[in-house]
């Protein structure tokens, strides 16, 4: 998904990466080492906001060889970060598709004035189409 508008919201706090990490996880448990490499924060820091986090619920434990944290799929709050996230990613989706439609329908209006022989395009650098005729005027 990767889409951090929580980052675009609150900053990029180390608690903020954390989560985001948590939220593209959802229903996984990671250890504090996979926590702290995937975010680029140190073990130390991770544990404590894991901790903080656990308190107020939105985290959960899983014990074992390593105790491992996903967030607690049945905490409000975590669902609600887990929907800003997703809603955030399927609108620039949305953005990005639309933006692809518009340029493909560009190019379909160009390649259909050159097949007709109206006029004479080249391609710039940057890909986009320079009308030859009007350039020469």
């Amino acid at each position: 998904m990767t889409s951090y508008i929580l980052k675009d919201i609150f900053g990029d706090t180390k608690r903020v990466r954390i989560l985001e990490e948590l939220v593209e996880r959802w229903g996984e448990y990671l250890s504090v080492s996979e926590i702290a490499r995937m975010t680029d924060v140190s073990p130390n820091t991770v544990y404590a906001h894991i901790y903080e986090l656990e308190e107020l619920g939105i985290i959960k434990s899983k014990e074992g060889r390593a105790t491992k944290y996903g967030l607690n799929t049945e905490d409000n709050r975590a669902q609600a970060i887990a929907v800003i996230e997703d809603e955030e990613y399927l609108r620039k989706i949305d953005i990005s598709i639309t933006e692809n439609e518009e340029q493909v329908i560009l190019e379909k209006s160009y390649l259909k004035q050159f097949e007709s022989g109206l006029v004479d395009f080249e391609t710039t650098q940057d890909g986009q189409y320079q009308n030859l005729e009007a350039e020469a005027k």
